[in-house]
């Protein structure tokens, strides 16, 4: 996954839909010129490098912009407390999103991926012989949740013949989908991995 982290490609997509809806066609031709100009990048390669589409954002709407882009995260995915805010507790709005994580702990192996790789890094060979998953379906099934964000890259370790094996884990500590009148899916993010998200340190000042 390079060094995108999880949770940026989990919410680069529908955050970038939601700031072009809002902000309007004109502004954001400008802003994109802008980051271009400035930066080098277009606006969807600035989700995952939203500290410079924040840069851009503050020359157009000052103070404001800080303002605007809580508006824009809190429609997709929004913290309710402080403590919230510590233990980076998340509800997450956003359809998109929620059905992704809806699909994985719906699958059994994917759950139980996702559950054995909260907080310690494994090889993708480890996990699916420890958890004792077919080869085949067990690499798909990872590599589709490393592509929705909900898993991440996280170190290497050297195997046999000097070679180096990357090793993932899951981008959240707990996952609660409550399915009582309507779903209601809340996550809580892994800190070190909060930490290295572009978005949640820009938007949250971390």
């Amino acid at each position: 996954m390079n060094d995108i982290t999880g949770i940026d490609q989990l919410l680069a997509s529908s955050l970038e839909k939601i700031i072009r809806d809002n902000l309007g066609e004109t502004t954001i031709h400008k802003i994109q010129n802008r980051l271009f100009e400035k930066h080098g990048i277009s606006i969807t390669e600035s989700m995952m490098k939203f500290e410079k589409l924040d840069n851009v954002l503050r020359e157009f709407f000052g103070a404001g912009a800080e303002g605007l882009e809580k508006k824009f995260l809190d429609s997709i995915c929004s913290i309710k407390t402080k403590k919230d805010m510590v233990e980076k507790r998340f509800t997450v709005s956003d359809p998109v999103i929620s059905q992704y994580i809806i699909k994985a702990f719906s699958d059994d192996d994917m759950s139980k991926i996702l559950n054995a790789s909260i907080g310690e890094p494994w090889m993708i060979s480890e996990i699916l012989d420890h958890l004792k998953i077919p080869k085949t379906s067990g690499y798909r099934k990872i590599n589709d949740l490393i592509e929705w964000g909900l898993m991440v890259k996280a170190g290497s370790e050297m195997i046999e013949n000097r070679r180096l094996v990357d090793k993932y884990k899951s981008v959240f500590d707990n996952v609660n989908i409550d399915f009582n009148n309507k779903v209601t899916v809340r996550v809580q993010f892994t800190p070190d991995i909060a930490m290295k998200s572009s978005i949640l340190r820009t938007v949250y000042g971390e």
